[in-house]
């Protein structure tokens, strides 16, 4: 009985002793290929997933849709109505539904408070057409520093991302060059004119860099051209004072309508007027003869470039500091164009 534990135990003893050789071999193999697969396999993969996760996924490409909010200083009045109508068409062309449309009914306080609004709601990108150049800066910094963009529109102000606008300085200078070449460079005139917001001051300012290079005497000039009501009051007063004006300037529609209601009841019917835009009053006086010439903007351009302004910005692309829209010319014998374009654009004329 003795031998026979002896030999079961000695065999029971050669079986672990063989186990215990089978794992230490197994755990000998196994460690090299552990180390392979860290170096070459776990590597490969973690490029495939990094790759994966860059590209965008379908509901990751529909989120980033660009937002877009407008605060309009005034959005009545023929010229705002058409450059709305611009960002309407150039959202609707290039598949953009969240765009917020405000105006501010010629109140500062209103349009900061938009703007603030807009920010809040998440726009990417603020519209802006400022109703008063100095007095929105501090909103639209505050615009900037929370990541939204500020595209200004016909008048700028300090701190935009970018504009988009006429050369308002060149507006003024063409005018200037329409009265020396009727006048020949010499006679007396008076002008309606404004530094409120940057369009007027920078019309003025080419304006009167140009006159000055003639020997045309400017008799009389009033900064009112921001409103109609005070445009009209300074048209009259200049007019009563001043019997031998041989060109009255206006370097808006506010101005130009208001000296030639100010001229018909002076009953001054040879006295060359100008204007700026191509409203429908604006084209109607030029048409009938009663204003001899104005220079056109193309607010609806303004707005439709606006927006794919703001769509490159959204993409990361470059956009200018200054986006400009060309001007032209209007008189008696080219009007019926302007008139054509801007019913093309869905603006009413009379």
């Amino acid at each position: 009985m003795n031998m026979k534990k002896s030999f079961l135990v000695l065999l029971s003893a050669l079986m672990v002793m063989s186990l215990l050789i089978g794992c230490g071999n197994q755990s000998n193999e196994t460690a090299p290929a552990a180390e392979d697969t860290t170096d070459t396999d776990t590597t490969e993969e973690s490029v495939e997933v990094t790759e994966e996760a860059a590209a965008p996924s379908e509901e990751a490409a529909a989120g980033d849709e660009i937002t877009i909010g407008v605060s309009f200083g005034q959005n009545v009045h023929p010229f705002f109505v058409a450059m709305q109508k611009g960002i309407e068409q150039a959202c609707a062309d290039n598949g953009i539904t969240e765009v917020n449309i405000l105006s501010a009914d010629s109140s500062l306080e209103t349009q900061n408070t938009q703007i603030e609004n807009l920010v809040t709601m998440g726009c990417d990108v603020i519209l802006l057409n400022p109703y008063d150049s100095e007095g929105v800066v501090n909103a639209v910094k505050n615009a900037s520093d929370n990541g939204v963009a500020v595209f200004t529109m016909d008048v700028t102000c300090e701190g935009a991302t970018a504009f988009v606008a006429s050369n308002n300085r060149e507006i003024g200078k063409m005018l200037a060059d329409y009265v020396i070449k009727k006048l020949g460079g010499k006679g007396n005139i008076a002008i309606i004119d404004g530094i409120t917001v940057s369009s007027l001051k920078d019309r003025t300012e080419g304006f009167m860099e140009q006159i000055a290079t003639s020997d045309i005497t400017v008799v009389a000039e009033q900064q009112t051209a921001h409103a109609r009501d005070t445009a009209l009051a300074s048209a009259e007063n200049i007019l009563q004072a001043n019997a031998d004006i041989d060109a009255f300037v206006g370097v808006n529609e506010n101005s130009g309508m208001a000296i030639l209601s100010a001229a018909t009841s002076a009953n001054k019917t040879d006295m060359i007027i100008t204007t700026v835009d191509a409203t429908s009053e604006n084209m109607v006086a030029i048409r009938d003869g009663k204003v001899a010439v104005g220079v056109s903007q193309d607010p609806y351009q303004m707005g439709y470039i606006a927006v794919e302004q703001a769509i490159k910005w959204h993409k990361g692309e470059s956009v200018d500091a200054f986006i400009e829209v060309p001007v032209e010319y209007m008189d008696q014998s080219n009007v019926q164009e302007f008139i054509d374009r801007e019913k093309g654009y869905g603006v009413e004329i009379d």
